[in-house]
């Protein structure tokens, strides 16, 4: 069963989200000094609370997490993010990763048809297995590069 988290979850999360941050591939993101516990808390609470959402399974072995935000060049338009998307290693080849998203996307298409937001935006980064938003019903939008001192040493 797929739920919303709640506060109870969080120290959970935060740990989730240690180890996500751990499989960036942008050294700013995965070096564990820049691990501060109480921000992703605070910024999960929020998520919890109304500022977005998580979505975790009944044993806590992966979440699916989303923010909702003004669109930088409108401010009157709400744009949904997710944010980050993560599952235990073990239990990557289950239907676990698959039951997270399908529960994001039925979230977020509710909260686009109640006018609570006017888009919907997911990412797929490098490091993650190949997903075909397209085929989901998404269109292209953008493509993000990065440079950080692990750039320097490739």
């Amino acid at each position: 069963m797929i739920r919303k988290a709640t506060k109870y979850d969080l120290p959970c999360l935060v740990e989730m989200m240690r180890h996500y941050a751990n499989e960036s591939p942008t050294q700013a993101q995965n070096n564990s000094k820049q691990n501060n516990a109480t921000y992703v808390q605070d910024l999960f609470f929020s998520l919890i609370v109304g500022k977005g959402f998580i979505l975790v399974d009944e044993n806590l072995n992966g979440f699916i997490a989303a923010i909702k935000i003004k669109n930088i060049w409108r401010p009157t338009v709400y744009e949904l993010h997710e944010l980050a998307w993560w599952v235990k290693p073990e239990k990557r080849n289950t239907t676990l990763g698959g039951r997270l998203w399908t529960t994001f996307n039925e979230t977020a298409h509710a909260m686009l048809e109640q006018k609570e937001i006017d888009m919907i935006c997911c990412t797929k980064m490098a490091t993650s297995p190949t997903i075909n938003y397209e085929k989901r019903g998404y269109k292209y939008l953008e493509t993000r590069y990065f440079k950080d001192e692990l750039c320097q040493q490739l």
